[in-house]
């Protein structure tokens, strides 16, 4: 469980500091070129990696699970990188970021609907809270 909150913790410092050095650079272009250089140097990097880590795997994937990891990278890759880039043009880096983290209210109802999973009192709790934490967030001026 440690490992699997530290990995988390890494992960949120890098889309942190993404967010800032977006912000950084916006000043000098468009958003949808941002968006692309983005991609292009993510997806170089992360094929890369992934091929050479994992070929055997990759080529043995089920073909629907194929098409759900194509999907997901669509949506999160392409679509969510080019609106978090606009929202981070248009409110800012910390503004942005903390209505991005609203991701866990969105996969709990999604989860629900489409897993079949349940949301207990705990869970239930703490999405309530980042609703209203995310709310202070962004209501404050």
């Amino acid at each position: 469980m440690i490992t699997g909150i530290l990995l988390s913790l890494m992960a949120a410092l890098g889309f942190g500091l993404s967010a800032v050095f977006i912000k950084a650079s916006m000043s000098s272009v468009s958003v949808k070129t941002a968006t692309v250089i983005s991609l292009i140097s993510s997806s170089a990097v992360t094929m890369v990696i992934a091929l050479s880590l994992h070929y055997e795997e990759i080529l043995s994937l089920a073909p629907m699970a194929f098409i759900w990891f194509i999907l997901a990278g669509l949506i999160t890759f392409l679509g969510g990188r080019f609106l978090n880039f606009h929202a981070i043009s248009v409110m800012g880096a910390s503004k942005a970021s903390a209505v991005v983290s609203s991701t866990p209210l969105f996969t709990a109802i999604l989860a629900v609907l489409f897993l079949g999973e349940t949301i207990g009192f705990m869970l239930g709790a703490g999405t309530l809270m980042i609703v209203v934490g995310i709310t202070l967030v962004v209501v404050q001026e």
